[in-house]
């Protein structure tokens, strides 16, 4: 009985360790390392928000699901059905899928350059020029364009993804030796625990970009929709240890990584960050053969997250877009029309009348739920990966597009989570159990970060040149950030939701 308990136990970490996959893709091995590289240790503190706001995020999407026995886009559809709407769908709606495939077309094209990242990683590779440099990335990037379309129009994904897991495990191996052997500074490490801001360097990138791209590699937002699809018919408890194993497991991996940039910040290298650059660090403590271990992982972190992230696009569009009726409710609508409908075939008489049966049959087509079409949903996933084949193809600057799409994405995060927290405190969706006060307070604080941390980034780009003392810009991030969230707890139910849940609480 233990034994059977033990292994149920190891197989529901291993099935939430799919989250720890899509989270540590090629954006976190170029981010983190980069992080180290340009900062030192110094931004750690940022990776262990970014890894508790995950855990904050991941388990309300997972307690929603399995409270509601719906995922956050249906309660999205449901909570604004009355709303106004474009093609029988509320506009929220169709900001948040809208949203989430132009993020992950970002995340797409940064799975594309990691992938090119990985493979000019390979001892040999990087020496190539000329026309043999241009075929070896359009050939892969093509390669890659085939494989993924072909698995994922096939819905073979699994196991591949089981097996790219155990191959991205040796790349995080490598790291953990490559640490050993690089040894440890523990007091500057603890140092880089408490929240700072370095100052930016000629060979660096603005401390803010890296530090909402680190958010935003970490907290991925379409993590909230697939976490709760993998969510439905779970328990709860055996969730949230899921959740937390994967989180851990990420944050460790994504520490490993940034320590050993901050190893080849050490070197006192002069020139900018690249991954083919690091690739050459770790050649000094584990030889050529340690650098191929590390390029094969790669590829297979670029190659996992390239499946997970159009598939994740496509999943939030069909959760958003589809109506989703249990079978009581299709039953109960049949029935009624049968009801009201005379001419409905009788199942003691089986008679109706032929000229009406067109229009009963059509009644009780309407009762189905609505799916997103097959066409549209691959559609999806074709145009992000077309996109990605070509922006790497044409040789965009690869370490610029990662950074991009990891501070777009965590720019979306605030908005995403805002939309958890009101399904989180709508009672026709948590009824059974409300969202306890403890946990709304946790949640809006940490919605707030976000908020923070994305308006610092957006007042830097904007107002950059005339806002040029740091403690202005924040103070301002600060104030932005309690403004917004004032305005969306008075705007909407939200408030009101919050105070009831701490005077539960409190009484």
């Amino acid at each position: 009985m233990i034994k059977s308990n033990i292994m149920k136990e190891l197989a529901s970490m291993l099935y939430w360790t799919m989250l720890a996959a899509c989270t540590v893709g090629p954006g976190t091995v170029v981010t983190c390392a980069r992080a180290g590289a340009e900062f030192d240790l110094r931004l750690t503190w940022a990776l262990l928000f970014a890894s508790a706001l995950a855990y904050t995020l991941q388990e309300g999407t997972a307690r929603l699901t399995i409270v509601s026995g719906k995922s956050l886009g249906q309660c999205l559809r449901i909570k604004y059905q009355n709303s106004t709407k474009v093609y029988n769908t509320a506009i929220l709606c169709w900001v948040v899928a809208g949203s989430v495939i132009l993020g992950n077309t970002l995340y797409e094209c940064n799975n594309w350059a990691g992938g090119i990242d990985a493979v000019m990683s390979i001892p040999g590779a990087s020496d190539l020029t000329g026309s043999a440099a241009v075929g070896l990335r359009v050939g892969c990037c093509i390669a890659y364009a085939v494989v993924v379309l072909a698995l994922l129009y096939t819905d073979k994904t699994d196991t591949l993804g089981i097996f790219l897991g155990f191959v991205m495990m040796g790349m995080v191996i490598l790291f953990l030796v490559v640490v050993a052997l690089m040894g440890m500074d523990w007091e500057k490490f603890a140092w880089s625990l408490l929240p700072n801001l370095p100052e930016k360097t000629d060979r660096s990138a603005e401390p803010a970009d890296i530090i909402i791209s680190l958010v935003g590699t970490t907290s991925i937002g379409f993590n909230l929709f697939l976490g709760g699809a993998m969510a439905k018919g779970k328990e709860l408890v055996s969730a949230q240890r899921g959740i937390a194993f994967s989180t851990i497991s990420a944050l460790m991996v994504s520490v490993l990584i940034m320590i050993v940039g901050a190893g080849y910040h050490q070197e006192g290298a002069a020139a900018k960050f690249t991954i083919t650059q690091l690739a050459v660090f770790i050649t000094q403590f584990v030889g050529n053969a340690g650098v191929v271990v590390f390029a094969v992982g790669f590829i297979a972190a670029a190659l996992s997250s390239m499946l997970t992230v159009p598939l994740g696009a496509a999943l939030t569009a069909d959760s958003v877009f589809s109506e989703e009726r249990d079978e009581d409710e299709i039953k109960g609508a049949v029935e009624k029309i049968g009801t009201d409908n005379p001419n409905f075939e009788d199942d003691d008489t089986n008679q109706k009348k032929p000229e009406k049966s067109t229009k009963v049959e059509l009644e009780v087509e309407q009762t189905k739920p609505q799916k997103l079409p097959r066409f549209a949903y691959m559609g999806i996933i074709f145009v992000m990966v077309l996109i990605s084949t070509v922006v790497i193809s044409a040789n965009a600057d690869r370490t610029l597009v990662i950074l991009i799409a990891q501070v777009f994405n965590g720019c979306l995060l605030p908005f995403f989570s805002t939309c958890l927290l009101l399904c989180l405190n709508d009672l026709q969706f948590m009824s059974p159990s409300p969202q306890p006060g403890w946990a709304n307070l946790f949640l809006l604080a940490s919605v707030t970060i976000t908020l923070f941390l994305a308006s610092n980034v957006i007042i830097q780009k904007v107002l950059g040149s005339v806002l040029t003392g740091v403690s202005v810009r924040l103070g301002l991030a600060v104030g932005c950030a309690i403004g917004l969230i004032s305005v969306i707890c008075f705007v909407t139910s939200l408030g009101r939701d919050i105070l009831r849940s701490l005077k539960s609480f409190c009484g």
